[in-house]
């Protein structure tokens, strides 16, 4: 069978944060080209982010290590059975033998390197705790499987971009986001796991792959779809230059965003919007906004790496489509009529929430971002409420945002009451402004 798939590329870099702070950059990315045991080419990508702080105070050596594991595991499958395979077989190595592999090969690199440079108390896996994102891309079907707090994105050859795997649901102990470092971390993949056969009908594909950083430096999942198509096209490129201008544009969605640690790993099947005319500046900027790439195919040469995402971030820089921009802080109420899309689109929020509480302290806190920038008065509330029709969500953070200042009692929340809000979803948004810093954060 013709393999189609083209090498994927990635690249991570330090947060703006960490480089103030004079932390290292906990994330970890690998991409490689293997062999089955049949000859036959499969292409691995891997993203990991380590926890940081105190409690993982080695997660930099966690995601490193997590990645190794999974390439070690993924070649020692491909050692052990060809392609030809059925996919049912594939599918529950993805769900359950991957993981297992993986999870114990981290566990016995996480603990070896503790006994080669051993530091305070004894050894816990929790010191290296990590998430990881893993794709295996083969002629006959591409999977993926891990845990945490990554996001995939399909990107299509006409520039529409849909998000296949996120993290939604919330963790058994509790905490953020799940991690290698629990117990029974293998189990944890299984929703994270799907298998995609490849048929001869199949048009060309890129998938894009990354850790929690870049989307939480866009203000909306649609602006975070639209970066990702823009960074899909990056594919195949083959600047010399092209691995630095990725960096050079990690490290600017980190400064102008989250100011986390940012990775991105990117393959592509077939030759991702190659053969046409490069768009004049126009067509380019109309692109900027994620329902204008929505509603027209994107046109043009697919530029290699260097040149894709240059095109991307003067986009961001000339539409504002994807950062979180600097805005004077306002805090009026929800202004919208009973037919307005965006009160709709609110309304709809609430009920989503509400209809699965346990869900809603994870969900916000993949905001957490988000709390932030309005408590310190880097986004605009009423804006963000305004928008509600493309990121409900937001809205209702905005319309919840605390009125400061020393003395002022509670203030009632007749916007969210009067959508339907439950408890459940006031009281975990009530929590989560308590944990957010009214200071800006070293």
């Amino acid at each position: 069978m013709v393999n189609r798939w083209v090498a994927p590329i990635g690249a991570s870099r330090p947060g703006a944060a960490h480089r103030r702070s004079g932390r290292p950059c906990q994330d970890a990315v690998l991409c490689r080209e293997l062999r089955g045991v049949d000859g036959q080419p499969v292409m691995l990508m891997a993203v990991a982010d380590g926890h940081g702080g105190r409690r993982y105070r080695r997660s930099e050596v966690g995601s490193r290590l997590a990645c190794e594991a999974a390439q070690a595991a993924v070649e020692g499958a491909l050692a052990a059975r060809p392609l030809a395979e059925g996919n049912g077989s594939w599918s529950r190595w993805l769900e359950r033998d991957l993981p297992e592999a993986i999870a114990r090969r981290w566990l016995e690199a996480v603990e070896a390197h503790w006994h080669s440079d051993p530091g305070e108390g004894g050894f816990e896996p929790l010191l290296y705790g990590s998430t990881l994102g893993l794709v295996v891309m083969t002629p006959r079907w591409w999977g993926h499987t891990g845990l945490g707090d990554w996001d995939l994105v399909r990107v299509e050859a006409d520039g529409r971009a849909r998000l296949l795997q996120e993290e939604t649901e919330p963790t058994a102990t509790g905490e953020a986001t799940c991690s290698l470092c629990q117990p029974r971390a293998a189990a944890l993949f299984a929703p994270r796991s799907a298998l995609h056969p490849i048929t001869a009908a199949d048009g060309d594909v890129a998938l894009v792959l990354c850790t929690d950083g870049i989307r939480k430096s866009c203000a909306t999942d649609g602006d975070f779809l639209t970066l990702a198509a823009w960074l899909a096209r990056c594919g195949a490129g083959s600047e010399p230059e092209g691995a630095g201008t990725l960096q050079a544009a990690l490290d600017r969605i980190s400064r102008e965003g989250s100011g986390d640690d940012v990775t991105v790993a990117i393959g592509c099947i077939g030759s991702l919007g190659e053969g046409s005319p490069e768009p004049p500046p126009a067509a380019l900027a109309k692109a900027a906004s994620p329902a204008a790439a929505q509603a027209a195919p994107t046109q043009g040469h697919r530029p290699a790496i260097g040149r894709a995402v240059a095109i991307a971030l003067t986009l961001a820089a000339a539409g504002g489509a994807w950062l979180a921009l600097v805005w004077p802080r306002s805090a009026p109420p929800l202004q919208a009529t009973s037919t307005s899309p965006g009160l709709r689109a609110a309304r709809a929020e609430v009920e989503r929430l509400c209809g699965q509480p346990s869900a809603i302290p994870l969900e916000l806190r993949r905001r957490r971002e988000l709390f932030v920038a309005l408590r310190q008065g880097r986004r605009d509330p009423a804006r963000l409420k305004a928008e509600a029709a493309s990121d409900p969500l937001a809205a209702l953070i905005a319309a919840d945002l605390p009125v400061a200042g020393p003395g002022i009692p509670p203030q009632p929340r007749r916007s969210l009451q009067a959508l339907g809000a439950c408890p459940a979803l006031l009281e975990a948004l009530s929590r989560q402004w308590a944990a957010t810093p009214a200071a800006p954060t070293p």
